[in-house]
């Protein structure tokens, strides 16, 4: 135990991690009303700092959670303190967008804290995770494939983010609590095995403590070698990056293979510089396999919004910032531009005269308005797509085999988009070929002009 009361110690852990007089700055409290956050608000009032609460009701738990959320504001109202609260039906929002109720829940707090600390102008946003939490992190991020960042667990400065409690063990927490015979709720689902954190909770964790009683005492010691650890790999990261890697621009890069296999550390290397990206580690662990074996230069790899296409010396990386196109229709009804995707545009024009220099070519072509039907789409191509191209003695051609035939990669060939009628005729393959079956000739009377441009 500690030989300073857990007020005093409290207070120190503060002073550390906002490093400026705690006077001056105003706390907002994340408070569910459980053990740990009632210590934390309690820690607070004794303190004599300037503080509030923020609550969410996920109303998971039916007349447990407004329990919760009486129980908090009541609290707040007793000692004179503000208190935000957000209620939300986090089981319909669920059921609408899909993903995992924990991951959701955790976005929607933290979202709601720094939106409120914001607007009303606090300093920093405090929570009570405590060193127990911290040991329970680290070993699910170890349980989950982590690389030597899932030693980190929780930060206790992150941002505005504070996390005043992170040194001290659940067991001084609750010493505090009775000592001072503090009320606080206890949330059933904390006891279900079906989420993971409880399952290392309840299970996992008296396990280990069985082989090493000192379990997160030995943590904590270990806790300082794995900073200096991560200081080190950062410096390596950083060096190796000039070496290896070369920025095309701000969402392309290429990474040297011959560089990275001859690199001390080549998966430790690719994950810092994908992490970011959103790679995790079994992606990681796809892309070494994708350097190192006999797979065929051309082939892609798609995780979200990040292509990796394996060219003869390089892993060429592209970030799309584009969303992907939705079909959308386009009036025609004058003069202008349209854009129907990020950085790519046509001009459009309208004439009745064909022009003595036609100069149509793959990005400007001439259209007879009678050969099509309205209103006009573009999309992305699909298999089964064909057209006739122009000058080819109106012989088909199925796009994917055109696409094929001009050598494009998989990744070019993703990024072609199609000019269609409400028949879903193809009239262009945008910026590459005209159909032969809108074509202008003697008879045209009204003619239609389309120009490709790439801003």
């Amino acid at each position: 135990m500690r030989k300073l009361p857990l007020e005093s110690s409290f207070l120190d852990s503060l002073k550390q991690l906002v490093n400026s007089d705690l006077t001056e700055n105003s706390f907002l409290l994340g408070v569910s009303g459980g053990s740990d956050s009632m210590c934390l608000a309690n820690l607070f009032l004794k303190s004599g700092l300037k503080f509030s609460l923020i609550h969410i009701n996920y109303s998971l738990r039916g007349s447990e959670s407004d329990e919760d959320m009486n129980f908090v504001t009541t609290w707040a109202k007793n000692h004179d303190i503000a208190c935000f609260v957000k209620v939300i039906d986090t089981a319909s929002m669920l059921t609408n967008q899909g993903g995992n109720m924990q991951q959701m829940a955790r976005d929607l707090r933290y979202s709601f804290f720094e939106e409120t600390r914001l607007k009303y102008h606090f300093d920093f946003i405090c929570t009570a995770h405590h060193a127990s939490d911290w040991l329970e992190t680290v070993i699910f991020n170890v349980l989950r494939g982590g690389f030597l960042n899932a030693l980190i667990g929780i930060p206790a400065l992150n941002g505005a983010i504070l996390r005043p409690l992170l040194s001290f063990p659940k067991i001084e927490i609750n010493d505090y609590l009775i000592q001072n015979d503090i009320p606080f709720r206890t949330d059933s689902s904390n006891n279900k095995l079906i989420y993971h954190r409880n399952l290392i909770r309840h299970e996992i964790m008296p396990a280990l403590n069985k082989i090493n009683p000192s379990l997160l005492s030995t943590f904590l010691k270990n806790k300082r070698v794995w900073s200096e650890l991560i200081q080190i790999k950062n410096e390596f990261v950083s060096g190796e990056s000039k070496k290896i890697v070369t920025h095309l621009s701000d969402n392309e890069f290429l990474i040297d293979i011959v560089g990275l296999n001859a690199s001390l550390a080549p998966v430790t290397f690719l994950y810092e510089i994908l992490s970011p990206l959103g790679f995790n580690s079994k992606m990681i662990y796809e892309i070494v396999e994708m350097k190192e074996k006999s797979i065929s230069i051309g082939s892609v790899l798609t995780y979200n919004d990040v292509k990796i296409i394996k060219l003869e010396k390089y892993l060429r990386l592209i970030k799309e910032i584009e969303s992907p196109l939705v079909a959308k229709e386009i009036v025609i009804t004058q003069n202008g531009n349209i854009e129907y995707a990020k950085g790519r545009s046509i001009y459009i024009k309208n004439s009745r005269n064909i022009p003595e220099n036609l100069n149509q070519g793959p990005e400007k072509i001439f259209v007879d308005d009678k050969k099509i039907i309205f209103p006009l789409y573009i999309r992305k191509w699909k298999n089964g797509d064909f057209f006739y191209p122009i000058n080819m003695n109106n012989q088909r051609k199925k796009i994917q085999d055109y696409l094929t035939d001009k050598k494009m990669d998989k990744f070019n060939k993703e990024k072609v988009y199609l000019l269609v009628d409400a028949n879903n005729q193809i009239i262009w393959v945008i910026g590459l070929r005209q159909d032969n079956r809108c074509k202008i000739d003697l008879n045209t009377e009204h003619i239609l002009i389309f120009e490709h441009k790439i801003n």
